[in-house]
């Protein structure tokens, strides 16, 4: 089984384009977190209870550069307007950010590592294959370059920016009512 380090050394050519795949895909879970709290601020709207300190100052700022007054149908216009950017201009540079880039890294990244393999393998001398299965040879070869391949897009695709998601939803916790965020953290 292959460390920690081993991973981070077979993606290290491509560490750069790495932090920005994660970042992407981190950024994109956090925005998620957006659309409960604006329909939990659209239902403040409707039902007459004022709205928190952020979102006000957010609708006070767009009233004034639109020169509306800040009304309701403003309040309910900007927070769909939240809502409406987070699903639907985010639904396509999602899957590209997703699919593309963690794909392409570790892909990048086997060519890279069958090359070097390939290399080596054409430097041995012919004495090594008479001591040596060929097949066997080529089999271990592509099963270590295959394993390190899937490991990227598991991680850097789908848990790290969930674990981003958690300590978002966490924070969020922790800042409407910090009682609550100490006994998620307790459990």
């Amino acid at each position: 089984m292959a460390s920690f380090q081993d991973i981070f050394q077979y993606y290290s050519s491509y560490w750069k384009i790495s932090v920005y795949s994660i970042g992407a895909s981190s950024v994109l879970a956090l925005a998620d977190l957006l659309v409960p709290y604006a329909i939990g601020q659209i239902l403040n709207v409707l039902s007459g209870q004022p709205t928190d300190t952020v979102t006000q100052k957010l609708i006070t700022a767009i009233a004034s550069v639109t020169q509306h007054s800040p009304n309701k149908i403003l309040s309910l216009s900007v927070l769909l307007g939240i809502i409406f950017l987070v699903t639907v201009a985010k639904a396509p540079v999602q899957p590209w950010v997703g699919n593309w880039f963690h794909w392409a890294i570790p892909l990048k990244a086997r060519r890279d590592q069958m090359r070097s393999a390939i290399g080596k393998i054409l430097t041995l001398p012919l004495e090594f294959y008479d001591e040596n299965n060929a097949g066997r040879i080529a089999s271990r070869i592509a099963k270590g370059i295959a394993n390190h391949t899937w490991t990227y897009p598991e991680i850097a695709g789908e848990f790290i920016p969930e674990v981003v998601r958690l300590i978002g939803i966490f924070a969020v916790i922790c800042l409407i009512e910090w009682r609550i965020g100490l006994l998620i953290l307790v459990s």
